[in-house]
Order: C-alpha cells, then structure tokens, then sequence
C-alpha cells in the first residue's frame, strides 16, 4: 500500500491518520482508518473518511509526479 511497513513503530489511531493525510500519505492513512473501521465497526465517521480518501489517493496516483 503506502510507505508503512510492518514492523514500523506507529500507532494506528485516528489522530495518527489525520496527521498522515495532512502530510499527503493518503494512502496510509486510508490503511489506517480502514483498520480502525474494522475493530470499531459502529463509527460511522470511518466510512466517510475512507471513501473520501480512496479518491484522494487514486487522483494522487494517477497525476504525474512532480518534477517529472
């Protein structure tokens, strides 16, 4: 998926994923949220904030890298 890997020394919480989408790493931040939806499966915000972020990081994905 993204730049995390296992083994990182991360925490995988809602603050630590706004932090990664701030920062432009979409994708790990939609790993984290979707982690997050799966153990708290009655937050409804997680749904939201995945599908918003799914179409974050496949437009970053399909645009040119910068400098390119």
């Amino acid at each position: 998926m993204g730049n995390i890997k296992a083994g990182d020394d991360i925490f995988f919480t809602a603050t630590m994923a706004e932090v990664l989408e701030k920062q432009g790493h979409f994708e790990d931040a939609l790993m984290i949220y979707k982690i997050l939806a799966d153990t708290t499966p009655w937050d409804q915000t997680l749904s939201y904030k995945i599908e918003r972020l799914k179409g974050l990081a496949e437009r970053k994905r399909k645009s040119p890298a910068k400098g390119a």
